[in-house]
């Protein structure tokens, strides 16, 4: 991924980074629906595209959809490093919520370790941050 935005010119390209964002997912959107098409032409037939879709349905489309929105302008006004931070970070947060108002899942040790090491090592980058290099 870091590879792909630094050669597609996400940073510090001529395109905004709305329209990066339509190019990106119209090319995903063409994948996604010839799978689709390939996987579930039957059940689309029969029963339509849209069958027994839910308004929470559009919710998660639509929260999903601003989620990108949003990782398009963290890549385009931070780095990727902080991207991946804020990415394990909500993962944490959304484990954290599971646990303790859903009672959905079970606190690990393996969890607690990998929390504190997203945790400290997000500590550790605020607090020393990478130099940049003179050109």
């Amino acid at each position: 991924a870091v590879v792909s935005t630094q050669s597609t010119g996400l940073k510090g390209g001529t395109q905004s980074v709305w329209v990066r964002n339509t190019q990106l997912a119209l090319c995903s959107c063409m994948v996604g629906l010839i799978n689709l098409v390939v996987t579930e032409q039957d059940f689309i037939a029969n029963n339509g595209l849209f069958h027994d879709f839910q308004p929470i349905i559009f919710a998660v489309i639509l929260s999903q959809a601003y989620g990108g929105l949003l990782i398009g302008l963290v890549v385009k006004y931070a780095d990727n490093i902080l991207k991946v931070f804020a990415t394990s970070i909500s993962i944490i947060l959304s484990s954290l919520i599971g646990i303790f108002y859903f009672n959905e899942l079970a606190f690990s040790l393996n969890f607690g370790v990998g929390l504190s090491l997203v945790l400290m090592s997000t500590v550790l980058y605020s607090m020393f941050p990478a130099k940049k290099k003179a050109e």
